[in-house]
């Protein structure tokens, strides 16, 4: 039996004030899950997610046309969201201006966007080497475009400390801010499954976030993401091979008492309880961070995911 922790950022039972405190709030919908489309909706831009790069350059998944949602606002625009594996490997081969995939990838974004209000790039994963293909990659996606369509992009969340440990990588704010017409900061996760546990993104951390953006990123076209979900972290991972002596001396430190199963040929077997910490957040702690932007110079807000929110989050606007 599991033991089951559960680390609560902040708890609050109220809905969100109604009146809109944004110029646009977009809301990111799942292919597969427009069910959990609010009624009211309270977006401006839906960014339909995501049509993912084939091996072969092409476009696959993802929603075909703008869905028909029942309760979105008449003005609402729609975005073709497009993704490519977390490989670095995979996408150093894609951004190659002397491959093939490049320009086929770019002929896919302009085909597929057509019935589509404006068009995303969520390339993550992104060779620090491979910026320079990545950035121009970008420019070319908007040159190849319509001038009606909304061009935007997804960047990875960066600070000023992390920019000077680091330096500038694939994620250019000032080159990306010259050409997109909008620029959404993924403001999560703080805590990386991979690392310590902790929120998903901290008031004092989307500080940070918020303060490197406005410096790089023209107001009018920052968005800030805020997540909706949350995250599991087992303090000790138990699912590992033993050696027999590494059991007996687990049963002899511990005093453990096996049971049997004779039906497998005599082999023991015992359980361990598992300690987990989660963390998510809450309509409070969703609160906090909204309160934080409408204080400061932004365009938007941007919500990862429709359908992971708190119940009772969704107000008739932002």
């Amino acid at each position: 039996m599991k033991k089951l922790i559960l680390i609560v950022c902040l708890i609050a039972t109220a809905s969100l004030a109604a009146p809109p405190r944004f110029s646009e709030a977009w809301g990111y919908l799942y292919k597969g899950e427009e069910k959990y489309f609010p009624n009211p909706a309270p977006f401006t831009d839906i960014a339909c997610f995501s049509a993912a790069v084939n091996g072969d350059g092409g476009l696959t998944g993802g929603h075909p046309q703008p869905p028909v949602l029942k309760g979105a606002l008449a003005s609402a625009r729609y975005h073709l969201v497009v993704t490519i594996p977390w490989n670095s490997t995979l996408a150093h081969i894609y951004l190659d201006p002397k491959l093939p995939f490049r320009n086929r990838i770019i002929a896919a974004i302009v085909e597929r966007s057509k019935p589509f209000d404006g068009v995303q790039v969520d390339f993550e994963g992104i060779a620090k080497a491979d910026g320079t293909a990545y950035l121009n990659f970008l420019a070319a996606v908007k040159k190849a475009l319509p001038k009606d369509k909304l061009f935007s992009v997804a960047v990875m969340a960066r600070w000023e400390a992390w920019i000077q440990r680091s330096g500038v990588d694939a994620f250019d704010y000032p080159f990306i801010n010259r050409f997109a017409d909008r620029v959404v900061v993924m403001a999560y996760p703080e805590h990386h499954s991979s690392g310590e546990a902790g929120p998903m993104a901290s008031l004092d951390w989307c500080e940070k976030i918020y303060a490197y953006a406005l410096k790089t990123i023209d107001p009018n076209k920052l968005v800030m993401g805020l997540p909706l979900y949350g995250r599991a972290w087992q303090k000790k991972t138990l699912a590992r091979s033993y050696k027999g002596s590494e059991v007996w001396k687990e049963i002899e430190d511990k005093q453990i008492k096996p049971s049997t199963d004779w039906k497998t040929g005599g082999s023991y077997s015992f359980s361990e309880t598992v300690d987990i910490d989660v963390h998510y957040e809450t309509i409070q702690s969703l609160e906090a961070k909204l309160n934080l932007y409408q204080s400061k110079p932004i365009r938007g807000v941007a919500f990862w995911r429709i359908g992971q929110e708190p119940p009772g989050f969704w107000p008739k606007g932002f």
